[in-house]
Order: C-alpha cells, then structure tokens, then sequence
C-alpha cells in the first residue's frame, strides 16, 4: 500500500493529462511487432477489488489494414506504457496484456475502421490456460503466495499474520490458478473476523491480499486535499480544483431489508459437524458482532449504516432470527494438526466465518461511484486506487446555518473498491466505486487525521 501522503504535486496543468509512451502488438505468427500508439485514441482499464488481474479495452482507428495484417485472433500480446505529460520524473505504467477479443469493427468510411478490442492483464489470460488440481498445507497467505510464485511469478502484499490459525490442508478441486486463490481467499479471515480481498493493481505488478480491517484502518490519502462536489471547484486555480468530483451516482441504497433476508443483521447460523456429530449454534447480531469490532477504526466516523436499533414489537430488529442458516463440515479428515477447507477447532472460528461474510454484504450496501481527474492514478508503482481510503466531501443541502456544513451520509473517508480509467484525446477521467461500513459523526467539515 502506499503511504498516506496527500494526492499533491496539483499545481502543473495541461490541456492533455497523458499520452501513450508504448503500445506494441506481438504474435508469433506475425512477420513483425507493430507498433500501433498513433492510431489509439481511447483506452480504458478497470480493476475491481475482487479480481487479481486488469482488464481494458482500446479503439484505435484502423487505416493500415492492422486487423487483417496481424490476423488479430484474441491471442495478442499487448505491451501498453502509460505516461503523464506534465512531469518527466513520475514513473510510467507499463503492464503486459493479450488481446482476448475484438468487441466491435465498424467502418468510417471504405478506407478507414474503428475497432474497439478488450484485452486482459496476461496473468488473467494465461490462469485460463492452467489446471490446479494439486494438495497445498499451510496459512492461506502462505497457499496463495505459492501459488502465485509458481503459475506467475508474482510477488504478492499481505496483511495476513500466521498466528490466526487458519492453517488447513486442502487438495485444490480442478481450478484455475486465479480461481484456486479465490477460493482460498474466500475462507480467510483476521482474528478479529475481517475478510481478505485478493486484488490486482493497474499501477503496480504485485498482487495485494489485504483484509479490510487494516484497509479501513488507513488515513485517507487526500486527507489535505478531498474530493469535493462543487460547481465551483472547477474554476478555482488551486489545488483543490483537481480535487473535484465531476459526476456522481448512486442507487439501490439503504437495503437494509435486503441484509435481513440474507441473514447479516440478526439470524441463527448453524454449523454441524458430519463426523463427530457436533452442533454448533451461533446467534449473529450485526450490532454485536460486527459493530462493536469497528468502534475504534475512526472517532469521525462510527455512525453504523444498518439501523439494528429499530424496535419492531418491542424487540431491536438485531435481536431478531430473521434466517435459520445452516452450514455442514467434516472434522478430522487429516491426520496431522492440519484443518480441512470448512473446519474449526473452536467456536470462535465459526464466528469468524460469519463476520466476515457480514462485512462483506455490509459494503455492498451503500457503493458510490464519482468521477475524478485520472492523472492521479498515473503514477507507476505506487498503489493509490484499489484498497485505499480517499476522504470525499459534499456540502449539505441546507444552507440557512453559518458555517461550512457536509452532508454526513454522501461525505465520509471511503474505500476504493473499483477503479475505471477512460484515457481519451482530451484527458483522463476516472470513475472510482467507493464505498464504507459507517457513515460521520458530525455535520461540520474538519480537517486532519483525527482518527
């Protein structure tokens, strides 16, 4: 992750924010590599805080026969350097993809085609290709690790300690690559019961298995410097006028219903164990066993999204058991101190499983996605989109009080879940899918890390 210095460094404008330094079209088949950097003139890239690896597409204006030529098939490798104008002394991006499809080909005129392609970032495509079925041992970070060096040579960033006692056996089940990290991802969680994300990075060539504790934890990179609505913010020349959100939107919000039927604000989970005939009850409130683990993440924001203090009957809506959901797992399947894939030892293991599927559903509940200067996000090697915390800022409604007022549920420190940058002739723009688990205490703005 990168530290928590303020996205600065705003004060140098252009009328363009980036150019294409490298983009180079190779195939075997191919006489020769083709160079088709001056006849982009659209790229887009998105990551996604669920998916270790980049996908993307370009359009390019075909005058020179490239599609039939290269006999694009959807098995081209693409070497794509991305750069911004304004300085010399911030790092390229330079990521390796292959062209996995052309999404469209539609003729200008008889001499001329716009072709619009999608490529994936090479360890996606390549993970396609491979078949896991293969006994691992060990803490997930440490499964994970391994098979990342072995199939991709990838280094891989992790918050994960060895001392959580997941250590399991597991004989991965005819899985990709990718998929068999998923899915080791999918049963790990931290002692305090957070989830792991298992993510790639469009500026970086590491992989990141972080669990959202450590990630909420963070200060907000644009801590000095948030992002603001403001019809204004455009016609300031200071620094905060790349600090502007240009669109924003949001729907489909405050489904705290939605999280009662699923059974993540008050349900009974059950767990029985097939061998030794164990059965294990666990009463699951939101309140208690997810909130109260997140009242020290951030003094300026522990206001829970889910309203578990509704009193229906005389009864908190928490306190219901809304669902009976019932898990099964099978004890003792190694010799050794080893776990299988679904069991624990103790009770607090299967209270962990809970949790984290929680927090997991509780992200999803209020997403945002607004639209911000993409220039600053072309920085190579330096994470700053996916897994960070960014403070974003909108003014209340009301202005009849003195004082610089926010609208405490849209304003708040977010985590970055999603990132798509649309690269075109004008500029860059990037639409980011952030999202929190509570929203601010208090109306009035202030600034610092007063965490």
């Amino acid at each position: 992750m990168t530290s928590t210095k303020s996205l600065q460094n705003l004060n140098d404008q252009s009328g363009s924010d980036w150019f294409i330094s490298k983009a180079l079209l190779t195939a075997p088949r191919a006489l020769a590599d083709f160079d088709i950097r001056n006849v982009i003139t659209d790229v887009e890239i998105f990551e996604h805080i669920e998916k270790p690896f980049i996908t993307g597409t370009i359009i390019l204006v075909d005058v020179e026969r490239v599609i039939e030529r290269f006999d694009i098939q959807g098995a081209e490798s693409l070497e794509l350097e991305l750069q911004r104008t304004t300085s010399n002394q911030i790092k390229p991006i330079l990521k390796k993809f292959v062209i996995d499809s052309i999404k469209s080909v539609k003729r200008a005129n008889e001499t001329s085609a716009v072709v619009h392609l999608h490529f994936t970032e090479d360890i996606g495509y390549k993970s396609t290709l491979v078949n896991v079925n293969k006994a691992y041992s060990g803490e997930p970070s440490k499964i994970i690790k391994t098979i990342a060096k072995d199939y991709f040579d990838k280094e891989v960033n992790t918050t994960a300690s060895d001392s959580v006692a997941n250590n399991m056996q597991v004989i991965i089940p005819n899985l990709t690559p990718i998929e068999a990290m998923a899915w080791i991802k999918n049963r790990s969680s931290s002692s305090e019961g957070y989830p792991f994300y298992l993510f790639s990075n469009f500026a970086t060539n590491a992989l990141f298995f972080l669990d959202l504790g450590t990630m909420l934890k963070q200060v907000p990179l644009n801590e000095s410097y948030p992002y603001t609505y403001s019809q204004n913010a455009g016609t300031v020349d200071t620094a905060h006028r790349h600090m502007q959100i240009y669109d924003y939107h949001l729907q489909n919000h405050e489904t705290t219903l939605q999280l009662v039927q699923k059974g993540f604000v008050g349900a009974q989970h059950s767990f029985y164990d097939v061998t030794l005939g164990r059965y294990i009850k666990k009463k699951f409130s939101v309140h208690n066993d997810v909130y109260d683990l997140t009242k020290d993440i951030s003094k300026r924001q522990d206001r829970p999204v889910v309203s578990y203090d509704l009193i229906i009957d005389e009864k908190q809506i928490s306190e219901y058991e809304s669902r009976a959901i019932f898990n099964t797992y099978a004890s003792k399947n190694f010799d050794d101190n080893h776990k299988s894939y679904t069991e624990e030892r103790e009770e607090t293991g299967h209270v962990r499983k809970v949790s984290s599927l929680a927090f997991k559903n509780l992200l999803t509940k209020n997403p945002i996605e607004i639209v911000v200067d993409g220039r600053e996000y072309l920085i190579g090697g330096s994470s700053k989109t996916i897994g960070n915390i960014i403070k974003v800022v909108f003014k209340a409604t009301d202005h009849g009080h003195s004082g610089q007022k926010i609208d405490r549920k849209l304003s708040g420190d977010y985590l970055i879940m999603a990132a798509r940058h649309v690269f075109t002739k004008e500029h860059c723009r990037t639409k980011l899918l952030i999202s929190k688990i509570a929203n601010y205490n208090s109306d009035i703005y202030t600034q610092g890390a007063d965490r």
